[in-house]
């Protein structure tokens, strides 16, 4: 039964609350914390993983390690059914999903790339704080189907010749998902490289000035971060742009770990924010632009 409430869509148990999402960006839900009071969203819950964090307290689980906190107690038995009455909870085969599945990674082969043009992926990408010029120079825009259906995301290429795909719908990756390796032009090899989880931060730190001249990693995942170790052999001085999570804490101690590396951790300048796109979106919000 605890792994069949465990399955239990987060979001469905924060709706039960009467607690419903702030923002959704991609897989991620920001809620004004349930734990506490609040302004401004600082509660994540991760759909693909069913886990949350709450940057406000530094504290993260599941479901029942949420109900723990939400009620105050240990008893696993008690916490259950207080879950049941307002949640049922799920098969270990069918789990509702809290929020319209959105299509499915295409096959590279079923799609075409083209230059970045199209009006709908650029006001997108100018909702995140994106100006055009900027994601031209280095995305392309991809089309592709899926189950007889048609559709247009911002791609970016990994080191494999797979696309990372992003539209106002979709987060997602066509091919094999690998790191991407971006050389700043310039005559000659560069020492400094700048590392960041997603191609969004790579693009929100250009925007923002924060890497002239500087080669960039994007790992596309964490879970990349060791094929991202063996490329940074080349570089002496590694400027981290990683996300203010667990995750991006973890992949930035086992860049730390890399002996002869002068690692610089850059998350303070988004200090607050979950990532270097959220802060440039308030940024460009509180200025007006």
């Amino acid at each position: 039964m605890i792994s069949e409430i465990k399955n239990i869509p987060l979001a469905d148990f924060l709706s039960s609350l009467g607690h419903e999402p702030a923002v959704r960006k991609g897989t991620r839900l920001w809620y004004k914390s349930p734990l506490r009071q609040e302004q401004t969203p600082s509660f994540k819950v991760e759909t693909t993983l069913n886990c949350w964090y709450d940057f406000g307290i530094g504290k993260g689980g599941d479901i029942i390690d949420l109900a723990r906190l939400v009620y105050s107690s240990d008893n696993i038995g008690y916490i259950s059914d207080i879950i049941l009455r307002g949640c049922a909870a799920p098969s270990a085969r069918t789990v509702a999903l809290s929020f319209a599945p959105r299509p499915s990674a295409p096959k590279a082969g079923d799609m075409k790339i083209v230059p970045l043009a199209h009006p709908a992926l650029l006001a997108y990408l100018k909702e995140r704080g994106i100006p055009a010029h900027i994601a031209v120079a280095v995305c392309r825009e991809a089309h592709y189907s899926v189950n007889g259906k048609s559709y247009f995301a911002v791609a970016f290429g990994n080191v494999n010749g797979g696309w990372e795909l992003r539209n106002k719908y979709f987060k997602g990756c066509a091919g094999h998902k690998d790191i991407s390796c971006v050389p700043w032009a310039r005559d000659g090899p560069s020492s400094e490289c700048a590392v960041f989880e997603g191609f969004i931060d790579y693009l929100s730190a250009l925007t923002l000035g924060l890497i002239p001249e500087c080669d960039a990693i994007v790992l596309n995942s964490v879970t990349n971060v060791n094929k991202a170790i063996a490329v940074l052999h080349d570089y002496s001085d590694i400027r981290c742009f990683l996300d203010n999570d667990d995750a991006g804490k973890t992949a930035l101690q086992l860049l730390i770990a890399v002996p002869g590396k002068h690692i610089t951790d850059c998350s303070h300048r988004y200090n607050g924010y979950n990532d270097l796109n959220d802060y440039l979106v308030a940024t460009a919000t509180a200025d007006g632009k």
